[in-house]
């Protein structure tokens, strides 16, 4: 009973806080929660159960060398966003297009990877009811996509940046009242 109320009153702190207008306002917390949501979304439903179904008890060194190259890597396209200049006149005809195929190609990487986690969800959604069928599974998925769309489009990106919001502070406080409930189990 007490690790109930532990990991309940955990959830409901955390969600309190990341739900504070006053958090929300911060340039700092908002630029975070874009990658945030990716990253929980990759580590917790994708990689964290590969790993370990991989590399078993040498999966936590495994996950902190991908860290460590996703730092890099950012690292490098930090760099480059900060140095290379947005003055298309001094590139080179080349250049100029294969930054256009790249935005392309970025953009049809998100599509792919939105398409996989709605296809995810509707997966997760529907396995552990009577209903865990692909139709069901489908149906969910498009329901939740109709929703995206309905909301982007009827109320632009900044609606889509407020349901990401939430989305990532229940996911924060999902994962402290994990954490919790580990915490007392170890």
């Amino acid at each position: 009973m007490f690790l109930n109320v532990a990991i309940f009153a955990g959830v409901l702190a955390t969600a309190a806080i990341l739900l504070s207008p006053r958090l929300s306002r911060l340039p700092l917390w908002r630029a975070v929660i874009t990658p945030l949501a990716s990253i929980i979304g990759s580590g917790f439903l994708i990689l964290g159960p590969l790993l370990d179904d991989a590399y078993g008890y040498l999966a936590p060194a495994v996950m902190a060398a991908l860290c460590l190259a996703a730092f890099a890597f950012g690292w490098a396209v930090r760099y480059n966003i900060a140095n290379i200049s947005d003055d298309t006149d001094t590139r080179g005809h080349a250049e100029n297009h294969l930054e256009t195929a790249s935005s392309w190609a970025l953009a049809f990487a998100y599509i792919v990877s939105v398409a996989y986690y709605l296809n995810l969800f509707g997966a997760f959604g529907v396995s552990l009811t009577p209903f865990d069928d692909p139709f069901y599974a489908r149906v969910v998925t498009t329901a939740a996509f109709a929703l995206i769309l309905v909301l982007g489009w009827g109320h632009g990106f900044k609606a889509l940046e407020h349901l990401e919001y939430y989305s990532v502070a229940a996911k924060l406080a999902i994962i402290v009242g994990l954490l919790i409930g580990m915490a007392v189990y170890f």
